[in-house]
């Protein structure tokens, strides 16, 4: 714990840094974690799997989970996802498409399996817990936003599939690069009933003063975000101004679904979040936008670390899709 705070005391200067924070902290420390651009991209996977497993836990689900493989025109294989039905489900569920985080480069699916068993038994609605293809793919640069396009027009199109009925609504949500992906599908797709976006980077700018004023804070440093971008965003031509890459670049923004944003405070995306929703609401757009105060990134699939925190977000979750 000692490490942790010591890492966290430049910021507890100006921030009020939740205990779970160091806790957290401390945990990545314990297992021997090292930074990504440390040990190069595929360790890098490895130990995203590996850490995930330890901080979000095991959920005994009710339900029938079902794995899947979306068609793709993108993709001969296809794109793998897990469905979650709970029992007991209401007669007629919302479906939450929901994207991991990994900044483009690492993560997978299975990292937020028990994450998204929660939400569906909590929402008693279907999740459906979508893969996509990792960065670099110099095949396919914009691989990862084209999956998440292909999965949402095929799920929109197959309800019934899923487990939903006819008239049942369609979301999407994601955490981090999950989320940025998320809010670039809401550009490409129409119809969507609902967003959700968890610490997401929805600005490829990097031009917000949060980047700058948090760059060596725990967790997601400016040099781990630099490590992300050489490895994903860097082999996207005109990133920034494309607004199917960027979502600061929208010139369509009105035609966006209700929006709920879960952002960390000490996270240097936050600026980006901020920007967004304020893009959103000045479209008319309606926002709910919650900051999780002395809060880093990665907080939301924590769930053994991060005690209070991540079932407080959980519920905001729950609650946005039980309004529908």
């Amino acid at each position: 714990m000692d490490k942790a705070k010591a890492a966290w005391a430049p910021f507890a200067t100006k921030y009020e840094v939740h205990e779970e924070s160091y806790q957290l902290l401390a945990k990545l420390i314990e297992l021997g974690n090292k930074p990504y651009y440390a040990v190069g991209v595929d360790k890098a996977r490895e130990q995203n799997i590996s850490t995930a497993k330890e901080l979000q836990g095991t959920v005994a689900f009710h339900g029938t989970e079902s794995e899947m493989t979306v068609p793709s025109p993108y993709d001969p294989e296809g794109i793998p996802v897990t469905v979650y039905k709970p029992e007991p489900c209401v007669d007629n569920p919302a479906i939450f498409i929901f994207f991991h985080g990994g900044g483009l480069v690492v993560g997978h699916r299975k990292n937020i399996a028990n994450t998204m068993k929660i939400i569906a038994m909590e929402s008693r609605s279907i999740v459906v817990n979508s893969s996509y293809r990792l960065l670099p793919n110099k095949d396919s640069p914009c691989a990862p936003f084209e999956d998440g396009v292909a999965v949402t027009r095929w799920v929109m199109a197959n309800k019934t599939v899923v487990g939903g009925t006819e008239s049942s609504k369609v979301g999407v949500g994601g955490e981090s690069s999950g989320g940025h992906i998320t809010a670039c599908i809401t550009n490409e797709v129409t119809g969507l009933d609902f967003q959700v976006l968890v610490y997401p980077l929805v600005d490829t700018s990097f031009s917000q003063e949060s980047f700058k004023e948090l760059a060596l804070v725990p967790i997601l440093s400016e040099k781990l975000l630099q490590w992300f971008k050489e490895h994903s965003l860097a082999h996207i031509p005109n990133h920034a101004k494309d607004p199917r890459i960027n979502p600061m670049a929208r010139t369509n923004t009105e035609s966006s679904p209700p929006a709920l944003l879960l952002l960390a405070e000490l996270d240097p995306l936050v600026g980006t979040g901020l920007d967004y929703a304020e893009k959103l609401r000045t479209a008319g757009v309606p926002v709910q936008c919650e900051v999780f105060r002395g809060i880093p990134h990665g907080f939301f699939t924590s769930r053994t670390v991060t005690k209070t925190v991540s079932p407080k977000a959980f519920g905001h979750v729950v609650n946005f899709i039980n309004k529908l």
